[in-house]
């Protein structure tokens, strides 16, 4: 599905739109979100969802990481963008 496909445009997003604003908690809405950005993606390439969420895993310790500890938070950040620029390199170029 491609942003500009008629499935997008007259089905996905004004469902995903009207969820997100009928709910009121932000929690709830980020949940809606998310899923949804995870429906979207496998309908493209379902097989490489699982390698998305464990990015995303991944990456949110990454991020307490470097919030929490006082003395390696560059080291984290090194890690983080070694680990991404490595997937980047791995799903893009091979």
């Amino acid at each position: 599905m491609v942003f500009s496909s008629a499935p997008f445009l007259f089905f996905f997003l004004p469902v995903v739109w009207i969820l997100h604003s009928l709910v009121k908690n932000r929690t709830l809405q980020n949940v809606i979100l998310v899923v949804a950005s995870l429906l979207f993606y496998a309908y493209g390439e379902p097989s490489f969802v699982l390698v998305m969420v464990a990015s995303v895993v991944v990456n949110y310790l990454f991020a307490i990481g470097i919030s929490k500890d006082g003395k390696h938070k560059k080291l984290f950040l090194v890690f983080c963008v070694v680990f991404n620029m490595a997937m980047i390199g791995v799903f893009k170029y091979t």
